[in-house]
């Protein structure tokens, strides 16, 4: 279900929310203004331009797909608060599902990836809800940066957030709309600022040099030497310095592993230094970028290839993928959402909603199995419980939990636990 947007007036209203007097400014009539630091002849908007360096810079691409899809990888869980040590899971309450499934034809993974690719790249992202009309369910709506102008005042508090439309139509208010949003630092006004900016000359460093690499090897001799002919050598007529051109060019451009070339008169070939492979440092360049990008978005390198890395530091970064390195990102958008957005999904008393970070930062279904039977001191799943797991049909009678009987109370602490350092003082022969 795309935004039910209706105009009555210059009063936008979209859904069942009613916004106030939307701004006449419009995308298609807002001049860009370069910076006051940069100067007008050397300002290029592509330098910048989240889509262009999107589309042709590979360590970009990289670094922030890799981050945006673990972020969207981990579900949404709905909680009700009871008490201090109660938590209740609403897992088919209507904050559950939306978040896990917003719309028609678009998943919770394909929203929050989206989300996740704005507010890296953008610095800037917001989630609109819409009410159902008519019968349809209500959903929600992923608002691209590009659309949205976040006006403040000399404090850098927010005044208004407009979604800017197509030119012909009025601009739409989404201050107080229900929406989850949130942007990056600034030194004066909110709406965050961009990291291309920072990482524009990098990017473009990268750019040029790539450029330059396919010119050299575009111009380069393929063959690396040339024919030398001795001036004593007999006339050539032009039939037949055209013949043995015609047929050096068809050895040279067609494949003829380990072919040899004939030469004519006392011919010599010279071989020439070119620009080869090692020299031209392009695998070293694309490591530096993608170590460069990596960075800026405070990811280990490591993890996506751009330095290399062994078994040991690689198992700890992705340990720490879901904890310190993306957490921010995970705060943020749980932040936005229980404040934005949670009135709409479910307006119970204490309700709220998260991301299943433990599921990604537990380690293994082995791992927690072991972990958690030792921390409790015998089995913590039942039969009909392990089952279900598998996939496989209920059983009757498996729903009792089977403790095995070398694990009781004061003795073994996990069934685990084997061996003499086991038996207490008091035990006898």
């Amino acid at each position: 279900m795309g935004p039910v947007i209706k105009s009555a007036g210059e009063l936008v209203t979209i859904g069942s929310f009613a916004g106030g007097y939307p701004t006449q400014t419009t995308k298609g009539s807002r001049i860009t203004v370069a910076d006051a630091g940069v100067p007008l002849a050397n300002y290029s908007p592509a330098a910048t331009d989240p889509l262009t360096l999107w589309k042709t810079q590979p360590a970009l691409r990289k670094v922030v797909g890799y981050a945006a899809r673990q972020v969207a990888s981990i579900p949404w869980h709905a909680y009700h608060r009871v008490s201090d040590t109660d938590r209740q899971r609403d897992a088919g309450g209507r904050a559950e599902r939306l978040l896990n499934a917003p719309a028609r034809f678009i998943t919770g993974f394909k929203l929050w990836r989206d989300v996740a690719i704005d507010a890296m790249i953008y610095d800037l992202f917001c989630v609109l809800y819409l009410e159902g009309t008519s019968g349809k369910p209500a959903t929600l709506v992923r608002i691209p940066p590009r659309l949205l102008t976040v006006k403040s005042d000399f404090l850098g508090q927010v005044t208004q957030i407009i979604l800017e439309t197509p030119a012909g139509t009025p601009d739409v208010d989404l201050t107080d709309a229900p929406i989850a949003v949130g942007w990056g630092w600034h030194p004066s006004t909110a709406g965050g600022v961009s990291p291309m900016l920072t990482l524009s000359q990098i990017l473009e460093e990268t750019r040029r040099s790539v450029e330059w690499r396919n010119a050299q090897w575009h111009n380069s001799p393929k063959i690396g030497g040339l024919l030398k002919r001795p001036v004593e050598a007999k006339k050539w007529d032009e039939k037949n310095r055209d013949r043995f051109l015609q047929s050096w060019r068809t050895w040279r451009d067609t494949p003829r592993a380990g072919g040899t070339p004939i030469l004519e008169d006392g011919m010599q070939y010279e071989k020439l230094d070119g620009l080869n492979p090692k020299e031209a440092k392009d695998i070293e360049g694309r490591q530096l970028t993608d170590a460069e990008v990596a960075s800026a978005f405070y990811i280990p390198p490591e993890l996506v290839g751009a330095r290399p890395g062994n078994f040991s530091n690689i198992s700890a970064f992705r340990q720490m993928l879901f904890g310190p390195i993306l957490g921010p990102l995970f705060t943020e958008l749980q932040q936005s959402v229980n404040q934005g957005l949670l009135g709409s999904l479910d307006s119970a008393a204490g309700s709220y909603v998260e991301m299943d970070r433990d599921a990604a930062i537990n380690g293994s279904f082995l791992e927690q199995a072991r972990l958690l039977s030792t921390l409790v001191g015998g089995p913590v799943m039942t039969r009909a419980e392990g089952r279900a797991k598998l996939n496989l049909p209920h059983i009757d009678g498996s729903d009792e939990l089977i403790v095995p009987l070398n694990v009781t109370a004061g003795g073994q602490a996990s069934p685990q636990d084997t061996g003499s350092q086991n038996i207490s003082d008091t035990t006898t022969a």
